[in-house]
């Protein structure tokens, strides 16, 4: 293929501009974003369950399907929380030792990180309140349900930790439009001066 007076190598392309772009290298670049931004989907997805969890506080099915109360046996819901949180922990280990990440990701996935390990470890910590089979509606609520006003028992981290992931999601747009944008846009030239 020929631009302008000059062959283009296979696997190599003009932008309008004349810009000469390599295609294997950006389309790679926006796959590997697009994989990052997918697993970052992820681990947002998982800790926004844990508040759909807390809405399942000291309630029971009936058989008509909606909710009867059902007060003081959390024990399980709050385990099933706390494997939640485990996951969330190992897919951000995992995004943490991914080769390639630019230092802002890797510092906010490192954000995330430990923000998660402070709810996981909260939760654990307050294994006499929460991991029994009669834990209390209120010590629930304190670990799970961030509208409640005790948030002493992993709320206060849960918080924190959604925070972090949504400061995540977002650089992680940003990384993604500007794969996209260096495949689309000329490249502005530095000028010395």
């Amino acid at each position: 293929m020929e631009v302008a007076g000059r062959h283009l190598k296979r696997g190599k392309a003009a932008k309008a501009d004349g810009t000469v772009i390599d295609l294997a290298k950006v389309s790679k670049n926006i796959r590997d974003v697009v994989e990052f931004a997918a697993s970052v989907k992820e681990v947002h997805t998982l800790i926004k369950s844990v508040d759909t969890l807390a809405g399942a506080i000291g309630k029971k099915i009936k058989s008509d399907g909606t909710f009867d109360t059902m007060a003081g046996k959390n024990g399980s819901l709050l385990a099933g929380a706390y494997n939640i949180a485990l996951d969330i922990n190992s897919k951000l280990t995992a995004l943490e030792g991914k080769a390639g990440l630019s230092s802002v990701l890797k510092a906010k996935v490192t954000a995330v990180k430990i923000s998660g390990e402070s709810f996981s470890n909260k939760l654990k910590t307050e294994h006499t309140d929460l991991g029994k089979e009669d834990a209390s509606d209120d010590n629930a609520k304190a670990a799970l349900l961030v509208t409640n006003a005790t948030k002493n028992k992993g709320v206060t981290e849960l918080e924190a930790l959604d925070t972090a992931v949504d400061e995540l999601v977002t650089v992680a747009k940003d990384a993604l439009e500007a794969a996209i944008k260096e495949l689309i846009e000329p490249v502005k030239a530095v000028t010395a001066g």
